[in-house]
């Protein structure tokens, strides 16, 4: 009897033993499963502020595509607005000289009056130019030039102008005037692309093609190949 009491308790015991062990065993899980738990809401956390940083980010980038839309179309309607402006000015411009010419080569000196001399040239071409206004261009000098500064003549009708232009020709056999031209009054941008035009034409004739002039056609001037003509 009293060796089964013994084998009882000692059975007993191991059970509260065993119990322990298994005690101790859920409470080593339940931390590990708190663990693992607290490690998930870390990491869901960190997830959300990724989230709504990544929203954040997203909205600044479309704001920025939308301010690089607007500057781009600001750029294009002002490059659109100066090109047209640049047009019109240069239309302007090119309506206001339209009814002059410009004299080169007339001799510049304190005894000569110019306008006397503008009058026998006008004389020699066979013009009948009545009223006209004219100018001297660039700065005035005290000494007598080497190169006489241009003439700006003012006509009153454009027809006058295409008809001195045409008779030109003419004071190339006078004994008096035969170093002197005229020439349309150009605009800049006229004067820059009818540059270009002639090293075209320079470039063109050193590469062999000898039968190239600049002529105009419509009133706009054009490398012409005479041998086709």
């Amino acid at each position: 009897m009293e060796k089964k009491l013994d084998d009882l308790i000692k059975t007993v015991t191991e059970l509260k033993t065993s119990n322990g062990k298994i005690i101790s065993s859920l409470n080593s899980q339940n931390e590990k499963f708190n663990r693992i738990e607290k490690r998930l809401d870390d990491l869901f956390r960190n997830f959300t502020i990724l989230m709504e940083e990544n929203r954040d980010l997203k909205l600044k980038i479309t704001n920025i595509e939308e301010r690089i839309l607007c500057i781009e179309n600001n750029k294009t309607q002002t490059q659109h607005s100066s090109f047209e402006h640049d047009v019109i000015e240069e239309l302007m411009d090119r309506q206001v000289r339209s009814n002059n010419v410009i004299l080169f080569n007339l001799p510049e000196n304190e005894n000569d009056n110019d306008l006397e001399n503008i009058k026998y040239i006008f004389t020699d071409l066979n013009e009948t130019i009545g009223d006209f206004k004219f100018s001297r261009l660039g700065k005035t000098k005290s000494t007598i030039h080497d190169r006489p500064r241009p003439i700006k003549i003012r006509l009153n009708e454009q027809s006058d102008v295409f008809s001195i232009l045409r008779a030109q020709k003419i004071l190339k056999n006078s004994t008096k005037w035969s170093n002197i031209h005229f020439s349309s009054d150009k605009t800049t941008k006229q004067r820059n692309e009818m540059a270009n035009l002639r090293n075209t034409l320079q470039s063109r004739r050193e590469k062999g093609e000898q039968n190239l002039i600049i002529k105009y056609v419509k009133g706009i001037p054009k490398i012409i190949n005479t041998s086709k003509n």
